[in-house]
């Protein structure tokens, strides 16, 4: 069983026929290893653009790769054939799933068909990475912060250029990889994995959406475990909802936050206690005398309106 890590750098371009924008793929890169993970060949391409004939200035800075060597490059679908006969039947991998998305959206623009050929079974290196490191749930790992959390020495790799990432890619999967906590990584590259893959996360803003259950709404009380009693009417910020609540039981104050996400599997409710904070007296204050300066104001301008 071998292995091969890609990294992919692209180029966002705009396409008159898909009156819309494209990740077009510049660059392959990719190291193929053993079940060892033991090196056996490395894979590096550029792919000369097809939709944008120059790549764009901040990707230029980011890669060093100039326009020039671009034009040097292969086609796409020249890549793609020479990839699969080198990856053979090997497991892909890719940190996150940002590559499989560009591959997948550059082989329905090139191919007509959004099915990537050498892609049969898949593991998502980032999420294995987090989960082998017990990374914050709430956030994403990036390649280079994982390296520091393993301290590995990034200087000897080449940063945003594809053959260099997916090496740093594979130094940090050999300090964490055991094949027992991997197999539940591998997932079989079918209908059900595209449409996976492709599913698009949707915040619900709209609280009367049937999906939203009431039960949803309701908040226990964190210091005694008991139903609280919503004091205000729910107000929609930062794509989350938020009330006032009290305990009548021991008169506990707190604010309940909800988030709705609709996801591929399903509905997923995130429900936060945050701590209840009365307005400082000075802030009470300035606010009365706002009121009163703009009702001497009012009057005033009545008062001229009138002569």
């Amino acid at each position: 069983m071998n292995f091969v890590i890609l990294d992919l750098e692209w180029n966002g371009t705009y396409s008159r026929r898909l009156k819309g924008f494209i990740n077009e793929i510049i660059e392959f890169g990719a190291v193929k290893v053993d079940e060892n993970l033991n090196i056996l060949d490395t894979f590096e391409a550029l792919v000369r653009p097809q939709v944008g004939k120059k790549i764009s200035g901040k990707i230029r800075t980011l890669t060093s790769i100039t326009n020039e060597e671009l034009a040097g490059g292969l086609q796409y679908m020249q890549v793609i054939s020479r990839f699969k006969k080198w990856a053979d039947q090997s497991i892909l991998m890719t940190w996150g799933t940002s590559d499989i998305l560009a591959l997948i959206e550059n082989c329905r623009y090139f191919c007509g068909n959004e099915r990537v050929p050498f892609l049969q079974q898949y593991v998502n290196l980032q999420a294995y990475c987090e989960m082998m490191l017990h990374y914050d749930k709430t956030k994403q790992m990036g390649l280079s912060t994982s390296a520091q959390l393993l301290e590995i020495n990034e200087d000897g790799f080449d940063h945003h250029r594809a053959l260099g990432d997916s090496l740093l890619s594979l130094r940090c999967f050999q300090k964490l990889y055991t094949p027992e906590s991997l197999t539940p990584f591998i997932q079989p590259v079918d209908d059900e994995f595209y449409r996976r893959i492709q599913f698009k996360t949707v915040v619900i803003c709209d609280l009367s959406n049937p999906l939203i259950k009431r039960s949803d709404m309701i908040f226990n009380c964190d210091l005694c475990g008991r139903r609280a009693h919503r004091l205000s009417e729910w107000q929609l910020k930062n794509k989350s909802y938020r009330a006032e609540f009290i305990c009548r039981n021991c008169q506990h104050k707190f604010y309940g936050r909800v988030q709705f996400k609709l996801k591929y599997e399903g509905l997923l409710v995130k429900k936060y206690i945050l701590p209840f904070r009365e307005k400082p007296k000075e802030e009470t204050v300035k606010t009365v005398e706002a009121v009163a300066v703009k009702k001497i104001k009012d009057e005033t301008k009545d008062l001229k309106t009138e002569d």
